[in-house]
């Protein structure tokens, strides 16, 4: 697919103003310029992102003092409190910063986490009485609730109050809630909108720790154990990692490298993963904990984050590696049989997007296998896990930047069962009678909206820096940016001229070069890309991010290739 390059315009005089007023090297002030740091302050605030100085207080969240006092009445009376989160990674560990730090306070709250093909997403009937039925008095929602009128009316009448921290919807209506935690609120009262379901966790314990203090309650527990959960919740939301987030994770990072709860050590042995960076929570712990829900029951997933036996905490991250592989595997076949869908369509030259459905597929596995056509058709796509028995399917979207999925879906509402999420992904229930109907509607919707240029994929490029220029210096500098998220990526460098001295094919699908570059020599990995037409001896630009790995200790610096053309 052509892709355009875009060479991020260089602003080269607020570059050298944070040069000279921070001492920064100027590759390292471009890149800060680039993600719209231009004064000082903001990027010394960025570069820094400390704890004490940069969060703000959860007190300004317009019911947190609310939320704060009936917890602490909770605590007085001995109450049970429950905890209802949801089955992906940023409910599962928003929930267990929750029973963590509960357990902490000497209270043992009851947890439901919904069974993705037997409940389905979000506050439901049977987890509102299961709950109940536990004993609860006060029931939190982690990263849902948010529209559940009824449910949370149901609650009243089972006697508990509702404390609902959710980020993806408002509601048109007040909750009949005791209290809200939603940042996407208008009057919520804290100013950044991006925290997710463990944020807003987190933010609830934070403010709930500061009134138990200010109300004279001594021993308190050390939250920033729990940052660790926060930063497995944040990445793998793919909210922005600015801002509050950006601290969140930063911290949160190195409580997951020296953490010593069983769980997490259990989780990182068997995912392999030594030095914690975002990569590694997005591409390695956050899948394992995802797998449970995807294909099972997440509840494992708290179990082994809140868990404090160590063999336990082995089994259960045994389990879920198991389950992962087997999700790869189902993904896997799921991805080359849309593909061969789509291909044997005539491909997607004369569409806006890709809707597919199939009685094969797994409804857990669909929204990855969405993700997946996005990336290589860059078109929305729609996938739908037929249910033969009764007739209907359950769907999940992803887009691509500047198409409001959400709001296409909207004008199609009337196909569809029942839909919620947001412009770039969304999830739906539909009749397999409709599904057809809803392929021909939403292309047409989004026809009508979709600039040409949103169809042609864009590579974006930090700045231009020859490989001879590479050292590990330059990619400890780099190190600074960290943690890597949206609205922060990693950076892309341009290389232009570059000599191919040797080419093969690893893995079955991806492509490693041996690159001249001048006196410099690197070995570079093209992780897909096994088929693109590059040949020993010929001139190449790349775009590329680099890398030190190590291997029997010794430490190599070599590049990891985001796209190539000929020169």
């Amino acid at each position: 697919m052509r892709r355009r390059w875009r060479l991020a315009k260089p602003l080269e005089s607020e570059a050298a103003r944070l040069r000279a007023e921070l001492g920064l090297s100027p590759l390292l002030a471009s890149l800060l310029t680039n993600r719209g740091l231009a004064e000082p302050a903001a990027a010394d605030g960025f570069l820094r992102a400390r704890l004490a100085e940069h969060l703000r207080s959860p007190m300004l969240f317009r019911d947190m003092r609310v939320a704060c006092e009936r917890l602490a009445l909770a605590l007085q009376r001995g109450e049970t409190i429950g905890v209802h989160g949801d089955y992906d990674v940023d409910g599962v560990s928003g929930s267990a910063v929750l029973v963590r730090f509960f357990r902490a306070l000497g209270s043992e709250p009851v947890v439901h986490i919904p069974h993705r093909l037997r409940e389905g997403y979000g506050l439901k009937e049977v987890g509102v009485r299961s709950l109940a039925q536990q004993g609860a008095k006060v029931m939190i929602t982690v990263d849902c609730g948010g529209v559940n009128h009824a449910e949370i009316d149901l609650a009243a009448e089972l006697g508990m109050d509702t404390i609902v921290c959710d980020h993806h919807q408002v509601s048109d209506t007040p909750l009949p809630a005791c209290a809200v935690l939603n940042p996407i609120e208008e009057e919520c009262g804290f100013p950044f909108r991006g925290l997710c379901g463990a944020g807003l966790a987190f933010y609830l314990a934070a403010g709930l720790r500061m009134h138990l203090r200010e109300s004279g309650v001594d021993g308190l527990p050390d939250i920033k154990k729990l940052l660790g959960l926060v930063a497995l919740g944040t990445i793998a939301d793919v909210v922005p990692v600015v801002e509050e987030n950006r601290v969140l994770v930063k911290y949160g990072m190195r409580e997951l490298e020296r953490s010593e709860a069983p769980g997490v050590v259990a989780l990182k042995a068997v995912s392999g993963v030594s030095r914690v960076s975002s990569g590694a929570i997005g591409f390695r712990l956050a899948p394992r904990l995802n797998a449970g829900g995807r294909l099972d029951d997440a509840r494992r997933s708290v179990e082994l984050l809140t868990t404090e036996d160590r063999a336990t905490a082995d089994r259960l991250a045994a389990v879920l590696d198991d389950e992962n592989k087997a999700r790869q595997q189902i993904e896997r076949q799921a991805v080359d049989e849309a593909v061969d869908m789509v291909e044997s369509a005539g491909g997607v030259a004369d569409r806006h997007c890709i809707v597919l459905a199939s009685e094969d597929w797994h409804p857990g596995v669909v929204g990855i296998v969405a993700a997946r056509l996005v990336d290589r058709y860059h078109r929305p796509a729609v996938l739908i896990a037929l249910d033969a028995d009764k007739g209907t399917g359950r769907g999940s979207g992803r887009s691509i930047p500047g198409v409001d999925l959400h709001a296409a879906l909207c004008r199609c509402e009337d196909l569809m069962l029942g839909f919620g999420g947001h412009p770039m992904a969304a999830g739906m229930t539909i009749e397999k009678s409709s599904v057809a109907e809803l392929a021909t509607r939403l292309d047409g919707v989004l026809s009508e909206v979709t600039p040409d240029e949103a169809l042609v994929p864009e590579r974006r490029i930090d700045v231009e820096l020859s490989l001879d220029h590479l050292s590990e210096d330059v990619v400890e500098e780099l190190d600074r940016l960290e943690p890597y998220g949206t609205d922060n990526p990693e950076p892309t460098f341009l290389a232009r001229g570059v000599r191919v001295r040797s080419r093969r094919v690893v893995g079955g699908s991806h492509l490693k070069l041996f690159l001249q570059s001048g006196s410099r020599s690197v070995s570079a990995i093209a992780f897909g890309m096994a088929d693109r037409d590059v040949a020993e001896g010929d001139q190449i630009d790349v775009l590329y991010r680099p890398r030190v790995s190590e291997w029997g200790g010794r430490r190599t610096l070599e590049v990891e290739l985001r796209d190539l053309r000929r020169s």
